[in-house]
Parts: C-alpha cells; sequence; structure tokens
C-alpha cells in the first residue's frame, strides 16, 4: 500500500525565470543535485534538497552554476554516473558533452539536420554516462567504446563514440517516420527504447540486433523502463500513459483518460475544489506538448505532468496544469499536486529514488510576466512502514527548496 500525504496548499513559488523548463534531471547517485534545461538557453546546476549547515532546508535563491553554450532552447540533460560530466541537446542540432567543474563543453558533435530532443548515457556498471533528448546517452558493453544514443527530431536515433575524435555518428537508426522524441537505455537487457511521433514505441536489442514494434496509434512524447525491464512506459497525445509488458506488447495497465464524460464530470469539480491531495479534484490532461512520466517507488507509482485546461486559449480560466501519482497496480490517481494558476503544463518530472524527491519543470500560459518554476519535495514516512510522497508549500518548515533558474 502507498500512502501519499500532501500538504494542502498548492506551489507559490517567488522566482521568474526568463523561459519555460523543459527538462530535469537529477544527478546520478546519490542525487544531491538537480540539472535542468530551458528556453533560455542554459543548463543549470542547483542543489536538490538545499540544507544549512545545522541541518535544516533553506530556500536556494541562485543555481550554482549556469552553463552558456547554446544558441538556442535545451531540450534535454542527462548526467554521467561519475557525476563529472553531463550532455544536452535542443535546438542546436548538436549534443553538447559538459565538464561539469570547469564549466565548459568536452565535445559538440553535429550529425543531426533539425533540432535534438533526447539524449542520454548508458553503460556497464559505474561508466554510464546519461545525457539526451534532454540528455546525452551514452551505451557501452564492457568491450565496446562509450557510445551516446541521441533522438532528433530528423527522425533518427544516432550512436555517436565519445573516445574518437570522429563527428560522424558510429551507427544511425532510421526506422522511425516522425520525431524522435524520447529515449530511454535499460543497460541490464542491453536495450534501446524510443518513442516518436509516428505513433511507435520501438525497442532495439542491442545484442541481438532486433527490433519490436508496438503502435500505440498517437504520438508517443514519453518513453520510460522499469527497473527489471519487463515492462515499459510510454505517454501519448490522446492524454493516456500506458504500461507495456515488453515481451509481447499487452497493455498492463493505462493511467489518465477516462472518457469524455468522466473528464466532464470531473472537470465540473476541479473549478469547484482545488483540494491538494484530492485526486478527484483535478484532471489529467495531454494533448497538445510533450510531457514526460516516470516510474517512482521502486516501479510502485508512476509520476507524470499535465496540462493546463484552456478555455479559449486561455489556461488561467480552466482547470489547473499538475503532477499526478497513479498505483501501478491498480491505476488508481493516489495524489495530483496543481501547480498553480496560470502555469500552462508541467512538461517534465524526475525521480531519485535514492533520495525519495521528485521535481517538475513547468512553464506558465497567460500571465503578464513570465514565470517558469521548478519544484522539489522531500519523501517521508507517515506511519508504520508506510512510504509516502510529500508535496508542502514553500510557506512550511518542511519544504525542500524553490530552485531557480
Amino acid at each position: 500500500m502507498v500512502r501519499l500525504v500532501l500538504h494542502r496548499d498548492s506551489f507559490e513559488p517567488p522566482l521568474t525565470y526568463t523561459g519555460p523548463v523543459n527538462a530535469v534531471t537529477f544527478s546520478s547517485y546519490p542525487g544531491t543535485y538537480v540539472l535542468t534545461g530551458s528556453s533560455d538557453r542554459a543548463v543549470h546546476l542547483s542543489r536538490a534538497i538545499p540544507t544549512s549547515s545545522n541541518g535544516t532546508v533553506i530556500e536556494t535563491t541562485s543555481p550554482i552554476q549556469r552553463y552558456e553554450a547554446h544558441g538556442y532552447s535545451v531540450l534535454d540533460v542527462a548526467v554521467a554516473a561519475d557525476n563529472a560530466r553531463f550532455a544536452s541537446v535542443g535546438g542546436d542540432r548538436q549534443v553538447f558533452l559538459w565538464d561539469v567543474e570547469q564549466g565548459g563543453t568536452i565535445r559538440r558533435w553535429s550529425g543531426h539536420n533539425a533540432r535534438v530532443e533526447a539524449v542520454q548515457f548508458a553503460g556497464d556498471g559505474d561508466s554510464v554516462v546519461v545525457s539526451g533528448m534532454f540528455f546525452i546517452l551514452s551505451f557501452r558493453s564492457r568491450d565496446q567504446l562509450r557510445q551516446p544514443t541521441i533522438g532528433s527530431a530528423d527522425t533518427t536515433i544516432n550512436l555517436w563514440d565519445c573516445k574518437s575524435n570522429s563527428h560522424k555518428p558510429i551507427q544511425t537508426l532510421p526506422e522511425a517516420r516522425d520525431t524522435v522524441s524520447s529515449l530511454h537505455v535499460h543497460m541490464s537487457t542491453y536495450s534501446i527504447a524510443s518513442g516518436s511521433y509516428d505513433g511507435r514505441l520501438r525497442v532495439y536489442d542491442i545484442r541481438m540486433g532486433r527490433t519490436t514494434v508496438d503502435v500505440l496509434a498517437h504520438p508517443v512524447t514519453s518513453v520510460r523502463c522499469s527497473a527489471d525491464g519487463h515492462a515499459v512506459l510510454a505517454s501519448t497525445l490522446d492524454g493516456r500513459i500506458r504500461m507495456l509488458d515488453r515481451s509481447d506488447g499487452k497493455l498492463l495497465q493505462a493511467f489518465g483518460g477516462g472518457g469524455e464524460k468522466e473528464n466532464a464530470r470531473r472537470e465540473g469539480e476541479e473549478r469547484s475544489s482545488f483540494m491538494l491531495g484530492q485526486p478527484g479534484s483535478l484532471v489529467y490532461r495531454n494533448r497538445e506538448l510533450r510531457i514526460r512520466s516516470v516510474f517512482a517507488r521502486a516501479d510502485a507509482v508512476v509520476l507524470s505532468g499535465g496540462e493546463a485546461e484552456t478555455v479559449s486559449g486561455n489556461s488561467a480560466a480552466g482547470g489547473q496544469a499538475a503532477v499526478f501519482a497513479w498505483d501501478v497496480l491498480s491505476g488508481e490517481v493516489l495524489a495530483a499536486v496543481p501547480a498553480g494558476q496560470g502555469v500552462k503544463a508541467v512538461s517534465a518530472v524526475a525521480w531519485n529514488e535514492k533520495g525519495g524527491c521528485w521535481a517538475g519543470g513547468c512553464s506558465d500560459g497567460m500571465l503578464p510576466f513570465p514565470l517558469y518554476l521548478l519544484f522539489c519535495s522531500r519523501n517521508f514516512s507517515v506511519g508504520y512502514s508506510m512510504p509516502s510522497i510529500s508535496c508542502f508549500s514553500r510557506n512550511t518548515p518542511e519544504f525542500c527548496g524553490i530552485l531557480p533558474h
């Protein structure tokens, strides 16, 4: 049984940002830091759970470091296992490999003819480097060089050799017929999962040289493998998140959706009640934007952002965007955390298993001055042997911090 305890106040971030937060990722174990990619063309490094010298939580007012080399929006970011490097991609049509300490780029690969939307590193043991789409993705076996895998808007997935001076990919996977929107590498099974706007979920088995394709009939915006690699989570623009069996493509569980009548009923409730932690008061939507979803709590929970309901093009007049948590087994909504009035969408979420905390990146809609936020909350246990996900207002002492962008 997973119980979620949430504060009754919605988030009230005090900071103003200059562009939407497109990508969010925690640093590698133990996940002390958060990196974000934004339309302000920079990657920001901040502490995930800021603490003072006496161990109490304090609010973060500035990032530790800004990494600026992109000329366009940063769409994805990924961190190496040793936390010494990370990769980023975006509208530059390039893949940037960064040195965290030095603050500069180590390599830049130019092999795509359109924006790059996904990247992640992967490899055996602690040698894995993750980045692409928002991360650079590196794949490596014990006898192979590191090969970052990048998904892009030119419909290809490219594998790059991090140790080579070549600016050309060592392999290209051209099967997608539309934008490759998301990637996830699962090293235990030596496979790469990709989602595309052509409505296909593709899984590449690197060892067997085999590709399996599941047709979802709607643009795929996010893919994520379970820890054991037996299931894949896929978000699509029909407002549903599907968990599929990798072996046969069988639908194991679906999250969101519910049909027009159900959504209409819940939307009516939403206008009259925005009580945090009451799932019925908020409705999951994903019809227009790329929304990320992830597994959490040892694959017992699914987390995802969502879009706000728009009324005559005004998101502030409709229902709020929110972060949703579902029980994997039952498919029921465990909690819904509103991002605040006027926020257009919570576009990216990330989960840190070690720290038991999550972070989300948002963009607003019709506010006079753009407000783009990232929030982070820490996990704690309530009662005997009851894990919980906890979210707090910035005005409460338990709140873990607003991260600047």
